[in-house]
């Protein structure tokens, strides 16, 4: 692993493999770069693939617990100048999804393709309904979630919870004794805090670039079953070819919000098909 100063931030990454294209990975919330491993093992073997810790997460600085959206994409921008990248293709999941749209708004030039799996962004929020999911999620619930707890949310990610994620769960609960968890903890909170208030569903019609969307069909996160019970993946899908004009979209049978890691293969086989 290697780290990178940017803005005050020494930024954690992995920077693996070689080919013609970039791939730039985005971990979603509450999440890390490891989370690409299973994917990067094996696309490193015809691309070259960066893993990067946002800034908050991982084994990258947490200078501040308010990082919005924006301030992400401008990490990105700036990692991609230092780094000198070229025709990148960003790959983001969840949070890191709804990341990579503003990042690649922001710099358009930057990027040849995107791919976006399981994304936030593509489900929106009323006023109502972003203000009590505010109100319901704290720091400190993140700070003080029992083991338990902790097991439960990883659980969720998947349609079957997969042995080789263990060590997900192992880390998080280990992260309740580190000296930084109330600064990690708010850092959470404000990211759902960013998401709601950062939306991306009015500035998709602006992607030029051909985009790749990837969902588990057994999502169990997205779209949010308490606020929108009516809303299925086939309702998100319907959206968003309404606002992407050059998109391709696939369904992986089987599999829940961590769609990368619980069908890595399937997933690997589809971007290594999207980018060929």
């Amino acid at each position: 692993m290697e780290k990178i100063l940017i803005e005050n931030e020494k930024i954690a990454f992995v920077d693996v493999g070689s080919g013609e294209n970039t791939l730039l990975f985005i971990h979603g919330l509450s999440s890390n770069l490891q989370s690409w491993n299973k994917n990067i093992s094996r696309l490193k073997n015809e691309y070259r693939c960066i893993a990067i810790d946002l800034p908050g997460y991982g084994k990258s600085t947490k200078n501040s617990t308010t990082y919005s959206l924006k301030d992400y994409a401008d990490f990105l921008n700036s990692f991609i100048e230092k780094k000198n990248l070229h025709d990148v293709v960003l790959v983001g999941h969840s949070m890191g999804g709804q990341v990579a749209v503003h990042t690649l708004l922001a710099a358009q030039d930057n990027f040849k393709s995107l791919v976006l799996i399981a994304p936030a962004g593509i489900e929106t929020f009323s006023e109502n309904e972003a203000a009590l999911m505010k109100a319901s999620y704290t720091a400190e619930m993140v700070e003080k979630s029992t083991p338990e707890q902790i097991r439960n949310n990883f659980k969720m990610n998947f349609h079957q919870f997969p042995e080789d994620a263990e060590f997900m769960v192992r880390e998080r609960i280990e992260m309740k004794n580190a000296d930084d968890m109330k600064i990690y903890s708010e850092v959470v909170v404000n990211n759902i805090h960013a998401m709601l208030e950062e939306p991306i569903i009015g500035r998709l019609s602006d992607i030029e670039i051909p985009v790749l969307m990837i969902y588990g069909k057994d999502d169990l996160l997205i779209p949010n079953t308490f606020f929108h019970p009516s809303q299925d993946i086939a309702s998100l899908v319907k959206t968003a070819k309404e606002n992407i004009r050059n998109l391709k979209v696939e369904l992986i049978n089987e599999a829940g919000h961590f769609v990368n890691f619980e069908k890595s293969k399937q997933v690997n086989a589809l971007i290594t098909e999207f980018l060929n």
